[in-house]
């Protein structure tokens, strides 16, 4: 790590250098920072080639030799939740071993991982298949092959090994968890909830120490969809009019409140209709189908041609079952609505691929859909989206790796990840959308915190002042924002009505378990590197401009009737996401290739070409007297159970980056242009042998 921590310093320093002496901007700057960080790569390339496999298992595997395997037992399966012993013949799918690299090769792996995003060296944009992954940076075929046996031995069947060898994924009964790893399962109630866990931390064999670093599926995920929905009404030729008796707003109301159409995001955050995320592919993953009219009818009124999604069910995943066109919808078909809606108007060209599958006893059906998009060869998609949360404190430091490990498996492949950062503002641990608990802690979004996807946090406009909204929408897609850009504060809605507080805001903080990238510098970024911070960006998330969808299930179809229809609309962070994703299809498309982890090179284009981002401010925010201690736009604090005030502090917004909106939002126009133009060809220099 010392070439790569002198690399950063380097890079630094050479921004302060050329900012002090005020020689360099926006472009030149970036092109003069790529070539020496790339000058450097190379003086220090030895470090970059790959560190020799060597087998790690090389002792016999006793049972009665056993070492602690930490940070499995989650805090909540105590003694008193209790709930007594699960069946032994209880059946558990989809365990997933996670592989430890030496820490020569981990070293090797992740400087690979930054040479590949420097425009000047060699290993630029030199994207791996998952076998060729694995030849370089996985385990060898003999420790393989040891743990296969192990598992084996204990009663597992042994489903699949990852072509990048860095995960294996087996299954058994409860019986054989409690044999294999030293504890037994039980069941314990949380809040009338039934989970599973083991009583302790796992044990494993020391002689399979060096190899395993975490063991996934050992007990229940704690992961929720991140969105909010309500109703309205529309109506053709004048959309926009509210008429009298109306039983819902319609997309402009008298009191002030707007729902955001494709073509209001577009009008908005400057996505130019030259670029249409053609030839790109989008991902969405999930753990239900949708059902397509809701699809159809949406792009309809919106303007936009019909774009249906493609359904991957993985082969060891579980059917969900077909999307409820009536009755009710559940909150993860309302889910991938939104997903596939925002991200398919947003880049109306690309395709949506929808990967789901239900969950399993102990397994969130979403890291099922995962290991499918990274682990697949082909790849289904070079750009990914999961719209939902789950806190570090509830999941833990196996959690955190089993998505760490993934992420950078599709960094390496040329995979792009987009992940929502929550809707329990600083809080991630509470249940979005209600009261507020009296106790609240800290803790960003567990399924957020790796280095290697981008966090999408949530803002809020503040149109209280100025001439943002006409009084009507464009009968041909719905158009109703005018005048470009809306001022934005932190989106935060602490209350609910009269006396009633709910947790409603950006989620983001600091990671307990991932530490702080060297890409996360610049302004804003707290000088502590506690961690990895999130998120990186973020877009409209709030009620006050809901995004408007069609859901049939919940009785808003949008089919139009008498002139009328009702529609559903849509808000939290569930909707940025998917909205960066499509953005990145725009991106893909406009460069010709995949980009990969996109986080390393929207920081240095903070630094030199600010116009890509909307700054999110206490002063955008339009709030007069910024204080953590009172939820507001300008922070993502949260409320008590009975008052504005009491709750838990958060973050505030500030100047360049801030732990609610990251950096802000985007002018995707500026943000296609400076990419294009100040990112470098690789140079010329040979490719260091491997």
């Amino acid at each position: 790590m010392i070439a790569s921590q002198e690399r950063n310093a380097h890079l630094q320093f050479t921004v302060r250098l050329g900012k002090s002496l005020g020689v360099f901007h926006g472009t030149t700057l970036l092109r003069l920072l790529w070539a020496v960080t790339g000058l450097l790569a190379w003086i220090g390339c030895a470090p970059l080639a790959d560190a020799q496999v060597l087998d790690r298992v090389v002792t016999p595997v006793d049972q009665r030799d056993v070492v602690t395997l930490g940070g499995h037992h989650p805090w909540w399966a105590s003694a008193e939740a209790d709930a007594g012993a699960v069946p032994d013949d209880l059946s558990l799918r989809n365990l997933t071993l996670v592989l430890a690299r030496s820490p020569l090769q981990q070293q090797a792996f992740e400087q690979f991982l930054q040479s590949q995003q420097n425009p000047a060296s060699p290993e630029y944009h030199h994207w791996l298949t998952s076998a060729e992954l694995g030849v370089r940076f996985g385990l060898s075929p003999h420790d393989i092959s040891g743990i296969s046996d192990w598992l084996r031995s204990r009663g597992f069947h042994v489903d699949s090994v990852s072509d990048s060898r860095v995960e294996i994924n087996f299954s058994g009964s409860a019986s054989a968890v409690a044999g294999a790893f030293g504890r037994p399962l039980h069941y314990f109630m949380i809040n009338g909830e039934r989970r599973i866990s083991m009583v302790a931390e796992p044990q494993i064999p020391a002689a399979l120490a060096p190899v395993i670093k975490s063991v996934h599926g050992l007990h229940s995920a704690v992961i929720r969809p991140v969105y909010r929905a309500g109703r309205g009404t529309g109506h053709t030729g004048h959309v926009g009019v509210v008429a009298p008796g109306d039983p819902a707003p319609a997309f402009t109301t008298s009191g002030g409140e707007h729902f955001v159409a494709p073509a209001d995001f577009a009008e908005i955050y400057d996505v130019p209709s030259s670029v249409t995320g053609a030839n790109q592919t989008i991902a969405i993953l999930g753990r239900s189908r949708v059902y397509n009219p809701d699809i159809q009818n949406f792009q309809s009124l919106a303007g936009l041609a019909t774009n249906l999604p493609t359904v991957i069910v993985p082969p060891n995943g579980v059917d969900p079952g077909a999307a409820a066109s009536s009755g009710s919808a559940s909150d993860d078909q309302v889910e991938q609505t939104i997903d596939v809606t925002r991200s398919s108007s947003v880049a109306p060209g690309a395709a949506i691929t929808l990967i789901v599958s239900a969950d399993t006893t102990t397994t969130f059906g979403v890291d099922i859909a995962l290991q499918y998009a990274v682990n697949t060869t082909p790849l289904p998609a070079y750009i990914v989206n999961i719209s939902y949360s789950g806190c570090e404190v509830d999941n833990g430091q196996s959690g955190v790796d089993f998505y760490d490990n993934l992420y950078s498996t599709a960094a390496a492949l040329g995979v792009s990840i987009f992940v929502s950062s929550g809707d329990g503002g600083a809080a991630g641990c509470d249940t979005f959308f209600t009261t507020p608990p009296t106790s609240q802690v800290l803790s960003p979004n567990a399924i957020c915190s790796s280095s290697y996807d981008t966090c999408v946090g949530g803002t809020e406009f503040n149109d209280a002042t100025g001439t943002w909204w006409s009084a009507s929408n464009n009968s041909t897609n719905l158009e109703s924002a005018i005048n470009g850009h809306i001022p934005e504060g932190a989106w935060n809605e602490p209350t609910c009505g009269t006396n009633c507080f709910q947790v409603a805001a950006s989620g983001g903080g600091v990671s307990a378990y991932i530490p702080t990238p060297g890409w996360q510098t610049g302004t804003g970024v707290p000088t502590a590197r506690a961690g990895r911070y999130t998120p990186d960006v973020a877009f409209s998330s709030s009620e006050h401009d809901g995004y408007f969808m069609c859901l049939a299930a919940a009785g808003n179809s949008c089919v139009v009737t008498d002139g009328s229809f009702e529609f559903e609309y849509v808000f939290g962070t569930s909707a940025a996401s998917p909205d960066m994703a499509g953005i990145a299809a725009l991106l893909n498309q406009k460069i010709g290739a995949p980009q990969g982890p996109l986080n390393p090179t929207l920081y240095l284009l903070a630094s030199v070409a600010p116009s890509v981002f909307h700054d999110v401010t206490v002063a955008s925010s339009g709030v007069s007297s910024c204080a953590l201690t009172t939820p507001s736009m300008c922070n993502n604090s949260t409320p008590s159970p009975t008052a504005l005030t009491g709750g838990l502090s958060g973050y505030a917004v500030g100047t360049g980056y801030d732990e609610v909106t990251g950096l802000g939002s985007l002018d995707v126009g500026n943000l296609l242009n400076e990419w294009s133009s100040a990112l470098p060809p690789p140079t010329s220099l040979t490719a260091m042998p491997h």
